[in-house]
């Protein structure tokens, strides 16, 4: 025990007993309260994690409601123009039909006047050529004039 001499034994426990006085007066408060505010802090990020996850997934599902709808309304939209482009098919159709009509009526009009033109033409030659005949034959140019024009102009074709 030589070594060990009580005086430096009883003046270490007296200098641990203020060191640990110094500590817990002065220390001690701002150690536990920085210790239980980080305590705090991480059970708030433990809570604001499962917040932002809830949120996170509530959002994720929004969007997946709203790429539905959008799915959805861009189809309707289709159909609704695929029902537009067939209505207006439809009405060129109906309007080509129509002029074609118009023309082919426009035509067959024409036709007809041409027709007419072209037998009152080959009545006044077949006349012409009766009567040269006939003054060929009676020798006189108005013979049968009449009788001739009657003839040619009853003849319907």
């Amino acid at each position: 025990m030589d070594d060990l001499n009580v005086s430096i034994i009883i003046a270490q426990i007296i200098n641990f007993w203020i060191v640990f006085f110094i500590f817990y007066h002065f220390l001690w408060k701002t150690i536990v309260k920085t210790i239980e505010d980080r305590r705090n802090k991480m059970e708030n990020l433990d809570k604001s994690d499962e917040v932002v996850k809830s949120i996170l997934e509530a959002a994720n599902k929004e969007a997946e409601m709203i790429l539905r709808n959008s799915r959805k309304e861009a189809q309707e939209i289709q159909e609704n123009a695929e029902v537009i482009s067939k209505k207006a098919t439809a009405q060129k159709l109906e309007e080509a039909e129509r002029k074609a009509q118009s023309i082919l009526e426009w035509a067959q009009r024409d036709i007809e006047k041409e027709k007419l033109w072209m037998i009152d033409s080959m009545k006044q030659k077949v006349l012409d050529l009766s009567l040269k005949i006939n003054s060929k034959v009676f020798d006189n140019k108005d013979s049968n004039k009449e009788f001739i024009t009657k003839e040619v102009n009853s003849i319907k074709i």
